[in-house]
């Protein structure tokens, strides 16, 4: 039997290692994680019943946010998702609509950039400042030239 060789791979991939280094200049004095699960940073309603409760539980379980924008005190303001398809596959629209009003709901603004047009960080800040809570299900954005 042949012993199994492990090695290590980067944590982010290229797109996300550049979406990374944008973020952080961009939002200095904040704290960015990468690849969050929801539920660590986001709780059900303490008047959600306890069949709510464990509905919502498993419908984002396993749900991972790509990056987290979070105040020096770890609470969330902001999650960037990074997207690799203009649109959704089917069925997956709505998934990601729920998901971005869950966010919301919590006061978490959700924003989508492309992966082949990742903003500087001029843009980047302008539109987490920009973007209202009451958007979700937003497509990915693009870069304005």
């Amino acid at each position: 039997m042949r012993e199994m060789v492990a090695a290590t791979k980067p944590l982010l991939s290229q797109p996300e290692q550049h979406l990374y280094g944008r973020l952080v200049r961009a939002f200095p004095g904040h704290v960015i994680l990468a690849h969050v699960p929801l539920l660590r940073f986001l709780s059900v309603d303490s008047a959600a019943t306890a069949t709510e409760v464990q509905a919502i539980t498993n419908r984002y379980k396993h749900s991972v946010a790509d990056f987290v924008i979070c105040r020096p005190d770890f609470t969330a303001v902001a999650v960037i998702e990074l997207e690799d398809r203009a649109k959704p596959r089917d069925g997956q629209g709505d998934r990601l609509r729920r998901r971005d009003q869950f966010l919301h709901a919590a006061g978490v603004k959700v924003v989508r950039v492309a992966t082949n047009d990742i903003p500087n960080e001029p843009a980047l800040k302008a539109l987490v400042a920009a973007l209202p809570l009451s958007s979700p299900g937003t497509p990915p954005l693009q870069r304005v030239s």
